[in-house]
């Protein structure tokens, strides 16, 4: 009986693998992402604690391919203990495009990034405002190609990519972890059902972002974006891009404590995800557990359908790499698959263990 409750589940597991290549292969969405003109723009970041990453964010965002005297870059100081708010002082005053703000007050119900970015874009004033963190890398394009899908989607709010870079192998877990993720929901975005943006790669109407109150408005979440995105989508249209002119590179998480207090704080928005998605996201984890048994009880049945389920899922993680000019080492997919298995236990008594949600440094 076991055995035949566990071959269902990951005959379910190995189909959805299927179809997704499928849907990937035919249901694909592909946005115009050439620009036609340059409206003025402001650029909102977040930042705390962030003196390793936030000079390389600034340099990738005064490298863009977009007019100087159309784009502000408002960066929100929020109560660093490091030298963050030293670094951005310095740019500041050489590039008059940066303003730096230090936040000192509460004015949301959400959580600091919230209130942030709730202050920021009462500051600024363009029509569009994007929204990125303090550890990301943007690409050239990436301001001028997600205003042009919006503008030809007549599109609310645009997401674009995100992919975590480093060498190190916690890092590359996170890398396919999110290439995974982010495609999937790419996919649901191209069927017709709005899920969730990425609070370091996204774009929003300014009116649209008025006519729902702003973060101020919004209830407490450990997830600002997903809160927003809830707001927004009912109403108005949102797109999901997926091209390397919209790929943003964030730093990886450092350590597997940190990478636990991070995903963590993802599971409790993830039950806020719609229906299809939240179903996909507990089939991959009843999976794990669910092949181990397999094979503890007919090895040689187990480890087929373990291959198989792995190869579709290589196959996969190829082609969406592949449109975004990324490559998947099979070794890299290979480790990163059973590495799955014990971060994804870890996950779990993580979350169910008594204890509030970290954010640098705080609790929530």
């Amino acid at each position: 009986m076991i055995e035949l409750i566990a071959i269902l589940i990951i005959g379910i597991a190995v189909s959805k693998e299927l179809l997704l290549i499928i849907l990937w292969l035919t249901n694909f969405k592909i946005h115009n992402i050439e620009p036609k003109n340059y409206p003025m723009a402001d650029i909102l970041i977040a930042a705390r604690n962030e003196e390793a990453n936030i000079a390389t964010c600034l340099d990738s965002l005064l490298a863009l391919d977009y007019p100087k005297e159309k784009l502000t870059i408002w960066v929100g100081d929020d109560a660093s203990k490091d030298n963050t708010w030293g670094i951005i002082e310095k740019y500041s005053a050489v590039h008059s495009n940066i303003k730096g703000v230090q936040i000192t007050t509460n004015i949301t119900k959400g959580n600091g990034k919230a209130n942030v970015l709730a202050q920021l874009a009462q500051k600024s004033n363009s029509n569009w405002i994007f929204i990125t963190d303090a550890d990301i890398r943007v690409p050239r394009q990436w301001l001028q190609a997600m205003l042009a899908a919006a503008k030809t989607e007549q599109a609310a709010l645009v997401t674009g990519t995100s992919l975590v870079i480093g060498d190190a192998w916690l890092a590359k877990f996170q890398r396919l972890d999110w290439l995974y993720a982010t495609a999937m929901l790419k996919i649901v975005s191209d069927l017709g059902i709005p899920v969730t943006t990425m609070g370091n790669n996204m774009a929003i109407s300014r009116k649209v972002y008025n006519e729902v109150g702003g973060f101020e408005s919004l209830p407490f979440s450990v997830t600002e974006d997903l809160e927003l995105f809830k707001a927004v989508k009912n109403k108005h249209k949102t797109i999901n891009l997926w091209s390397p002119k919209v790929l943003n590179k964030s730093a990886p998480q450092p350590t597997l404590l940190e990478l636990l207090k991070q995903r963590k704080r993802w599971m409790r928005g993830a039950f806020e995800l719609p229906f299809q998605l939240l179903g996909l996201l507990i089939l991959e984890a009843v999976y794990l557990p669910t092949i181990i048994i397999l094979i503890a009880i007919n090895p040689i049945m187990g480890i087929l359908f373990w291959v198989l389920k792995w190869l579709l899922k290589y196959t996969f993680e190829v082609i969406c790499a592949k449109k975004i000019d990324e490559k998947v080492s099979l070794f890299d997919s290979f480790v990163s698959e059973w590495y799955s298995v014990l971060f994804s236990l870890a996950s779990v008594l993580y979350y169910l263990w008594p204890g509030k949600v970290y954010w640098k440094g705080r609790k929530y």
